[in-house]
């Protein structure tokens, strides 16, 4: 079985602009992203996808692969179901390019849990979380098999009547099928995808399965000023970093 990663990178962020370059302790976002995602067992070959010039010249100093994309995609799901029709593969695992601490062992943790479920077309990482009213985050809340029942930029589930101290964070390394990916592809934006700017709500809406595989100590993402203070602050004392920076 070919598993490809793809690490789909942009300069456009509404959030935070030209994110992707931000420096980090000497190397680019992206950089930290695929280097890391280098070092993943399960991950036969990793690539940039990415319709910026700026970024592929980046990724060429440090030997990274790139794929280039179309300049109309809407989210990096998208970008990535045009990128792998120039590779073979029977996996793709699209792990965001704003997660520069993504842990090796937790990429292998998500790919293997698409590969011992059949059933599911698609799986994700999940984590538990206890911040709350965060939008940038998005939370899902699992049936009792470990699949995705809803996953919202809101709290979930609820604190109206209960005192919620934890719930789960999605953390964006995900797993697909190759043929599946190429499917939702081609599915027009769903209204929930479109009212909660939450892609993966395209596939529940078509009443498929996400398996969520549950992940310990996953970091932050970078989706605003203040996470990037934070993930450079912890990137100084990450080990994993030296066996890629030196």
């Amino acid at each position: 079985m070919r598993t490809v990663g793809m690490i789909p990178a942009r300069l456009q962020s509404s959030r935070l602009p030209e994110k992707a370059l931000a420096d980090i302790v000497g190397l680019p976002m992206i950089v930290h992203t695929c280097k890391r995602a280098q070092m993943a067992t399960t991950l036969d070959e990793v690539y940039l996808a990415t319709d910026s010039e700026r970024i592929r010249t980046v990724a060429g100093q440090h030997e990274i692969p790139v794929i280039m994309t179309g300049t109309h995609h809407q989210t990096g799901s998208d970008r990535i179901a045009e990128a792998v029709q120039k590779v073979s593969s029977d996996l793709i695992v699209n792990i965001q390019g704003d997660e520069p601490l993504v842990m090796p062992a937790h990429i292998d943790a998500v790919v293997n849990g698409l590969i011992k479920d059949p059933m599911a077309p698609v799986a994700i990482g999940v984590t538990e979380y206890s911040k709350k009213n965060s939008p940038a985050d998005i939370k899902a809340v699992l049936d009792l098999n470990d699949y995705v029942l809803y996953c919202s930029r809101t709290d979930l589930p609820s604190d109206a009547r209960s005192n919620i101290k934890s719930m789960l964070k999605m953390c964006f390394i995900v797993a697909f099928r190759t043929p599946f990916l190429l499917q939702y592809s081609e599915w027009k934006p769903t209204p929930l995808e479109e009212l909660e700017h939450n892609e993966y709500l395209r596939i529940l809406e078509h009443g498929e399965k996400i398996k969520a595989v549950h992940i310990q100590d996953a970091h932050i993402s970078v989706d605003t000023p203040e996470d990037l203070d934070t993930v450079r602050e912890l990137m100084q004392s990450d080990k994993l970093r030296h066996e890629y920076s030196s």
